[in-house]
């Protein structure tokens, strides 16, 4: 039963990742600029990378499916003049 209460406690209050800082609060990750995003999102772009055990983003029943989306996008080749 005291899960059950310290996961309705993460859910109203949020979780900080003492990883890379991001607060979730439920299923909304609240980043430190910028519009919130997904776990996926946050998955995607940073916990895949992240060889820390303080992590709070690698359970995959809580990230979802990550799409290509939540993913950076490449763009396209600079240019340089010169060399």
């Amino acid at each position: 039963m005291a899960e059950t209460n310290d996961e309705s406690t993460k859910q109203a209050t949020g979780e900080t990742c003492p990883v890379c800082g991001v607060t979730i609060l439920g299923d909304e990750v609240r980043f430190s600029s910028g519009s919130p995003g997904t776990r996926a999102r946050l998955y995607a772009r940073v916990c895949q990378y992240a060889q820390d055990r303080g992590c709070i983003n690698k359970d995959p029943s809580q990230i979802g499916q990550v799409s290509q989306e939540d993913g950076y996008t490449e763009g396209e080749d600079v240019k340089l003049s010169g060399g």
